[in-house]
């Protein structure tokens, strides 16, 4: 485990295969329907779709963007299409080691993700954490352009009332965590490979509270 991180106040999480474990599914489940709604809504073969879905999503941060962007399809449309759609409960179920690693967490806890906050939300009561994520800062809050490429860091850290080196960002992205580390923010990747400094690595994010009292 890489060096301690100093006290924080506020931990922000990321959603998506950082809350719950990547292998349970969601992740695939999301990314067919993604693909279902590009084919259908631009009239592309399943191919065609899936590349285009691939490419947004690397080059803009997220496929909603990419698409209105490129293609002017409204987000909304674009979520109620597809991610709004997965069938959560089908492939996330309860984690009470998740719900106790949490209660022990002295921190202010909320997730800070690029998906909309209705599907954050099933995630969340599927998980059974719910009532423990005092709020969800979606891709609407940052005015739909997404982590790593907005402004959205500076919004959430005013919106939490606490100076960003005493804000830890929690991640499974890297790259996402690049613009938190500028501001001061404490910035740790969860889940293998490790990333490289200035960031803190978590195996499994079940270790978190050891590695923030170290």
């Amino acid at each position: 485990m890489a060096t301690a991180a100093p006290e924080v106040d506020v931990i922000l999480f990321d959603l998506d295969n950082t809350l719950y474990r990547p292998k349970c599914g969601l992740q695939e489940a999301g990314d067919e329907l993604i693909t279902r709604f590009i084919s259908e809504r631009l009239g592309l073969s399943w191919e065609e779709a899936d590349r285009l879905r691939v490419r947004t999503w690397r080059q803009y941060g997220a496929t909603s963007r990419g698409l209105e962007v490129e293609f002017d399809v409204p987000q909304r449309e674009f979520f109620a299409g597809s991610v709004e759609r997965v069938p959560v409960e089908r492939h996330v179920r309860a984690r009470p080691d998740l719900a106790a690693m949490l209660g022990r967490l002295p921190q202010r806890l909320y997730v800070f993700t690029n998906a909309p906050r209705r599907y954050a939300r099933r995630v969340l009561q599927a998980l059974g954490v719910a009532e423990q994520i005092e709020r969800v800062f979606d891709i609407r809050d940052a005015g739909g352009r997404p982590k790593p490429d907005c402004d959205c860091y500076e919004q959430v850290l005013e919106a939490v009332g606490a100076p960003a080196h005493r804000v830890a960002l929690i991640e499974d992205t890297e790259a996402n965590l690049a613009p938190a580390a500028e501001l001061g923010m404490v910035t740790i990747k969860v889940n293998p490979p490790p990333p490289r400094p200035p960031h803190l690595y978590l195996p499994d994010l079940l270790e978190l509270p050891e590695l923030l009292a170290a």
